[in-house]
């Protein structure tokens, strides 16, 4: 099963990183890959969500459910889509000073054969710049203030 680790030290402080991962709706602005993605429903500590991805032009729609602790983790499993298997973790440490450690993994395989062949690789490559493009729309967003 194909499997993605990273942590990371970014300049942006826990609460705003947090926000930025949490902000499912706004991924089609910063994620190439994605192309929708909307909140199904949200409570004060979980929320579902569906999202659109392209894999070298064949379009999957996938639901998650969220689990989070405000500011500290964010804990990703699949409802339902093209994945056997998806399960991801954000977790964000206060490092002080506008700086947090923010360390994210992901496990996932494709429910087809075929399916696996073409989008495992653009999906792997996704799963390993991810990390950068939270940081950079954090950095957008909060460091042009």
């Amino acid at each position: 099963m194909p499997s993605f680790e990273k942590t990371q030290v970014i300049n942006c402080s826990t609460a705003q990183m947090f926000d930025v991962v949490i902000d499912i709706e706004k991924y089609p602005e910063f994620l190439p890959w994605v192309t929708k993605a909307h909140i199904l429903s949200s409570t004060h500590d979980e929320l579902s969500a569906e999202l659109c991805a392209d894999f070298a032009g064949i379009q999957q729609s996938f639901q998650t459910v969220d689990r989070f602790l405000r500011h500290k983790l964010i804990e990703v499993r699949l409802l339902q889509g093209p994945f056997k298997f998806l399960q991801s973790l954000w977790t964000f440490d206060d490092l002080g000073e506008n700086r947090c450690r923010v360390h994210f993994s992901i496990d996932f395989e494709f429910n087809n054969r075929m399916l696996s062949l073409v989008a495992s690789p653009i999906f792997n490559k996704a799963c390993q710049s991810m990390v950068c493009e939270f940081e950079k729309r954090a950095l957008t967003l909060y460091k042009s203030a």
